[in-house]
């Protein structure tokens, strides 16, 4: 069974992505702050991150996507981030993921249907 670790502050969120993730028979985890999903990402190996980037700052999950580079166990992780900063901060461009600065495989923006995240994690692990 494949493992899937949620990390975002919102709860609800958590939950609710959860259970439809875990509807189609992966094992998810969350976190609920940075801090926890790196320890998470370092303990539990997952198979695919889904990260959130505005939580305790603006920035937070850019960062972790960076740190989570570093540790040549999770170099080859994908990742895929959720954000609502383009409209909280109105950005009118995409975000595109690239190597150094936002090393993850995909950028999608929130609120996501759950049938596109569902479809973006199907892709991303088979």
């Amino acid at each position: 069974m494949k493992k899937i670790l949620l990390i975002d502050d919102d709860s609800e969120f958590l939950l609710s992505n959860k259970a439809v993730i875990e509807s189609r028979g992966y094992q998810v985890i969350t976190a609920n702050d940075a801090v926890s999903g790196m320890r998470l990402a370092k303990d539990e190996y997952p198979h695919l991150v889904i990260l959130d980037v505005m939580m305790q700052t603006d920035t937070e999950g850019f960062e972790v996507s960076r740190k989570l580079r570093d540790i040549p166990e999770l170099k080859r992780l994908p990742v895929i981030l959720l954000t609502g900063i383009r409209a909280v901060m109105g950005i009118h461009h995409r975000i595109m993921p690239d190597e150094t600065w936002l090393p993850v495989r995909s950028v999608l923006d929130k609120p996501v249907a759950p049938e596109l995240l569902l479809a973006e994690i199907e892709r991303l692990l088979n």
